[in-house]
């Protein structure tokens, strides 16, 4: 990276303060940490505002075939003004926000298709989990309901492990309003339940699903949980009160996944 210059400080303000919710809703731009994931920013079609990086990662980077991406020097200072981690690997893209309007992912889905929505799911780290999960089960879509953690919040974006870019994720989604378009279209709206639903076990998954998953400590809404036409429970073994929603949805992505083969 002999070609980077060193950050102007109109920049530096500029991009820290995307680690406020208010400035990433702004300027439409959000901050991507670590290597790995800036890689996989890089590699998709999203645009990148800035790659910045510090003295130590320097003649590290291998990101010899994307000189066209502006380059900035920072201080390790800087760099900790912009991340929001303790320990940082040295680099951070500045990214701007790719929109996925809601008629074209319809139009580009699989006849055979699983959707993934979150309804009011609030912890950063779940979401982004959740997320990277969907990526790995090959998911269509993940759709986050309007009272679902920010998409763009930095824990959230890293947790994702750069699966961010991979899949379409259309967020402040109105719910029941995107559960009732699915159906619509011939999917069938599977939400998760703690208890009371059909075994996963016995579950036969229909050959397009949308599966809800709700809040960590009180599960999907009401006004969502009307609207399904089927409950699924993941049976328990143990004394556990509840399953983390992030594990749920792997363990039923599994199911879904391994059922259609």
């Amino acid at each position: 990276m002999d070609n980077a210059v060193k950050l102007p400080r109109a920049l530096f303000k500029s991009y820290a303060r995307l680690k406020q919710k208010k400035y990433r809703r702004l300027d439409r731009m959000f901050i991507v940490e670590g290597e790995r994931s800036v890689l996989e920013a890089l590699r998709s079609d999203w645009e990148i505002e800035a790659l910045l990086f510090t003295e130590r990662i320097r003649y590290s980077l291998n990101y010899s075939g994307f000189k066209h991406v502006a380059a900035y020097r920072i201080s390790e200072q800087e760099l900790s003004a912009i991340s929001d981690t303790v320990s940082s690997q040295g680099v951070v893209a500045v990214v701007k926000e790719k929109q996925f309007p809601v008629e074209n992912v319809w139009n580009n889905l699989a006849p055979h298709s699983i959707l993934v929505g979150l309804d009011d799911v609030s912890d950063p780290g779940n979401v982004g989990t959740i997320i990277r999960t969907c990526d790995w089960f090959g998911a269509g879509a993940v759709l986050l309901g309007s009272s679902t953690v920010e998409l763009y919040n930095q824990k959230v974006v890293r947790s994702t492990m750069g699966s961010l870019f991979h899949l379409p994720v259309i967020a402040d989604v109105d719910m029941p309003s995107i559960l009732k378009e699915a159906r619509s279209r011939n999917f069938s709206v599977i939400v998760a339940v703690v208890e009371d639903g059909t075994p996963l076990s016995e579950f036969s998954p229909p050959r397009r699903s949308l599966l809800v998953f709700g809040n960590e400590a009180h599960g999907v809404s009401p006004p969502v949980k009307n609207l399904a036409d089927f409950r699924v429970t993941i049976p328990k073994y143990g004394n556990a009160e509840s399953l983390n929603v992030g594990v749920a949805v792997g363990i039923i992505m599994h199911h879904f996944c391994m059922s259609r083969e």
